[in-house]
């Protein structure tokens, strides 16, 4: 997995959709603060951080991943766009090294199933202060079924086994001390061409194609296609939903 992002780096922002609406949900529930110090877990390419250090007038931002070509882009995309004020961290989360409390906010956006999700978990509640908040945003495994890939590309929801479903969240909070707040749904109307999720899919938008064998992945492209062209009629207008959650846990001490 590590060398399929290190490839896909310079590319990513370009193949993958970028939705506002989850950085605005997270602004709402800050909206009480002027300054937040912020770190955003396997970060990619920058795409979201862009959105966040846009949003948010008074943010210092940490940029975190594992991959060092995806931090080396996100430094170069922020810096293209006139953002300054972030600093990149380039580690394992099971390796990082976070001052305790230190943090107003935690993100993870469409990464959480790379993690061990208890130790994401564990690492946040120590870096973060008292009352303060780690955002998930992710999709669940049902979420997946339903999307154009999980429907109509052959084996993709079968291939695709690590993402998690809503009772899975819920038991993460019996090994550490945070507890959960909110879930909160999202649903995207899309439409595209044929040919734009043709490229998505060659470029290996989602990690999920990386798991394919090359025979594989060639069968189930071309699979694919045919599936698009038997359930939609104009192959310039392929419309679905994309559906994802954010999952809110918050710092809370025990009074006792």
């Amino acid at each position: 997995m590590h060398a399929h992002f290190s490839k896909v780096a310079p590319t990513y922002n370009e193949t993958r959709t970028t939705d506002p609406e989850p950085i605005l949900y997270i602004k709402e529930r800050l909206i009480d603060r002027d300054m937040i110090q912020v770190i955003d877990i396997g970060c990619g390419s920058g795409r979201y951080d862009l959105v966040l250090c846009k949003t948010f007038s008074g943010i210092e931002l940490i940029c975190s991943d594992v991959n060092e070509s995806m931090i080396m882009e996100t430094s170069r995309y922020l810096k293209s766009h006139g953002v300054e004020n972030f600093s990149t961290l380039h580690g394992d989360i099971s390796m990082l090294e976070l001052e305790y409390e230190s943090m107003d906010c935690v993100l993870i956006f469409n990464a959480i199933h790379h993690f061990e999700p208890v130790t994401f978990l564990c690492k946040a509640a120590d870096a973060l202060r008292e009352g303060v908040y780690v955002f998930i945003y992710t999709r669940l495994r049902s979420q997946n079924a339903r999307n154009i890939w999980g429907r109509f590309f052959p084996e993709f929801s079968k291939t695709e086994t690590r993402l998690y479903d809503l009772h899975q969240v819920e038991q993460w909070m019996t090994s550490t001390d945070i507890r959960l707040s909110t879930i909160e749904f999202f649903r995207f109307k899309r439409i595209v061409s044929l040919a734009h999720l043709v490229h998505q899919a060659t470029n290996r938008h989602y990690s999920t194609f990386s798991l394919y064998s090359s025979d594989a992945f060639e069968r189930a492209l071309q699979g694919f296609q045919e599936n698009i062209k038997s359930h939609f009629p104009d192959p310039n207008h392929i419309e679905w939903y994309d559906e994802n959650v954010m999952i809110v846990f918050q710092k809370i001490l025990d009074p006792t």
